[in-house]
């Protein structure tokens, strides 16, 4: 495994961590004012979270691509729902519900692994391009 093989396996299994931390904090908070909506869309990250990891274990030569879709996705989509103040059903404000630190540091610290997976998975993609083109 090279380095950018172990980065992108690294970055996945944090963000599938950071992922589970993140849906029992809101388990912790209560669900009843989560929409069906977030609490699908959550379910659905957590899948593509285990997917990414499942893909990059395998080293599947999609896994750096994969990494980088759904990081992006993630970082966004997380930011999105929780950052701002409530703007539809996909919409979770934490200013709104007045989230606890806890809350917002296991939130951030999602988006940030998310952003971590992303990196790596660009940066596999860079790698292997190099290589592909000086091979």
């Amino acid at each position: 495994m090279n380095g950018s093989e172990r980065r992108l396996t690294i970055a996945a299994i944090v963000f599938v961590a950071a992922n589970i931390v993140h849906s029992l904090d809101h388990v912790r908070q209560g669900l009843s004012g989560v929409t069906t909506e977030v609490l699908v869309g959550g379910s659905i990250l957590t899948l593509l979270a285990l997917a990414t990891l499942w893909f990059a274990l395998r080293r599947d030569p999609q896994a750096p691509f994969i990494a980088a879709v759904v990081g992006s996705f993630a970082a966004v989509g997380v930011a999105a729902a929780h950052i701002p103040p409530g703007w539809g059903v996909l919409s979770d404000s934490y200013p709104d519900i007045h989230a606890d630190a806890l809350s917002w540091i296991v939130m951030l610290l999602e988006v940030g692994a998310a952003m971590f997976l992303a990196l790596s998975g660009f940066a596999a993609m860079r790698r292997r391009r190099r290589h592909t083109q000086h091979a």
